[in-house]
């Protein structure tokens, strides 16, 4: 690296051919950048959660309008211009192909928010208490929204105030059970 001093859209260029040209050589390279994509991704999206829960909107509002830190942002999905339509639709999308094996339980879930690339969900029905919920979220439910949302960065749930119970078994659900019920 030479000691000229770079404007930030041609450090950008620069890294991205230099990473290029180091995936050529060596295929594995590309796992370490995505390993060092999703711990950015995660530090900078808890950066920004911290930034909210003490109400820094202005703060945030500053940060998205600087052009290093703006870009940075919105690489990640996280500037304040984020496109939820298109992040509501891919979530929509993930939930829908993960649908059927909690219906098959007879359960459901339903999306409580969507927050710099975070999802929360509360679960319905059979699932509302599941003793195996949490690792079903964690594993189908993480699995399809990272296939589906590429600002995604992790799934967490609504704590449930239901009686613990384990799974049913697939197939026989509990005769009355209300599916999608509101709390």
């Amino acid at each position: 690296m030479s000691d000229e001093r770079l404007e930030f859209a041609e450090v950008a260029e620069r890294i991205a051919e230099l990473a290029e040209r180091l995936v050529d050589r060596e295929p594995e390279v590309g796992d370490l950048l995505d390993w060092i994509d999703a711990f950015h991704r995660d530090g900078l999206g808890r950066l920004i959660e911290m930034a909210r829960q003490w109400r820094g909107e202005v703060f945030l509002d500053s940060l998205a309008e600087d052009p290093v830190v703006g870009t940075l942002l919105d690489a990640y999905g996280l500037g304040v211009g984020t496109d939820m339509v298109e992040a509501r639709r891919a979530v929509q999308a993930a939930l829908a192909e993960v649908r059927p094996y909690f219906h098959s339980h007879g359960g459901d879930m339903e999306v409580a928010s969507i927050t710099d690339g975070v999802v929360t969900l509360t679960m319905h029905g059979s699932c509302d208490g599941c003793t195996a919920a949490s690792a079903t979220l964690a594993g189908e439910v993480d699995a399809a929204l990272r296939r589906h949302w590429v600002d995604f960065r992790r799934a967490e749930f609504i704590e449930s105030d239901a009686t613990p119970h384990p799974p049913p078994i697939a197939g026989q659900v509990t005769v009355g059970l209300q599916i999608g019920r509101s709390r």
